[in-house]
């Protein structure tokens, strides 16, 4: 049943409404659905620190130009945790250029991100002081990375944070993601709740709301 020509049109025509009422509920479109869970504004933050964490190793610890060592990386990082480089996930969301990726990854996979770009930061560091000072190079980093993923504590993290992805995106985006599909599963009540209903968030409110906030945090980064 699930494979048949009936049950296809049916999942098409739920998943027409369920967009409808999405981009209802959002003003048009749901390029930035995962802002309207109240748990984005937290994990952004915390990701962005940590970002920071790595790029600084990466300034003083490996060889290469600045732009390429951060888009090398950050596909590496990609890949590890949903099997896609920046530019396949673009593809998947139809994203222009202009948008910025992390901008639309949902709370769960931006906390597993930032836990690889801190353990990524922390070994990149420990390994340039075993070597004496010597730059590592980007295939150093990529088997850091690759190692990472490997580690038995990541697994139940990747898993959840692949299969919230594939779910939620195919669901309330309608977008596919081939190489993580067999970890596709029914979106619950709870998470429509999240995302759709009375759970979810104004982003633009709430970014006004703390704006104050927002000023300090960026002026303390300036600062420093």
């Amino acid at each position: 049943m699930a494979e048949s020509e009936k049950a296809k049109a049916l999942r098409s025509a739920i998943l027409d409404i369920v967009i409808a009422t999405i981009n209802e509920k959002t003003g048009g479109g749901t390029k930035y659905i995962n802002r309207r869970d109240v748990n984005y504004i937290p994990a952004a933050i915390t990701e962005e620190n940590y970002r920071k964490n790595l790029t600084s190793a990466m300034n003083q610890c490996v060889a290469g130009h600045k732009t390429y060592k951060y888009s090398k990386v950050t596909d590496y990082i990609y890949e590890a945790v949903f099997k896609e480089n920046a530019k396949e996930y673009r593809n998947a969301l139809s994203l222009d250029t202009k948008d910025n990726v992390r901008h639309t990854l949902y709370a769960e996979v931006l906390l597993v991100i930032s836990s690889f770009e801190n353990g990524v930061g922390a070994t990149i560091q420990q390994r340039f002081k075993e070597n004496g000072g010597r730059l590592l190079s980007m295939e150093e980093v990529k088997a850091i990375v690759n190692d990472l993923a490997e580690h038995p504590m990541q697994k139940p993290y990747l898993n959840d944070a692949r299969t919230k992805m594939a779910s939620r995106d195919y669901s309330f985006r309608d977008a596919y993601h081939g190489n993580i599909a067999e970890y596709l599963k029914a979106v619950t009540p709870e998470e429509f709740e999240r995302f759709i209903g009375n759970q979810s968030i104004d982003f633009d409110n709430i970014l006004a709301d703390n704006k104050d906030v927002l000023k300090r945090l960026k002026q303390a980064d300036n600062d420093e």
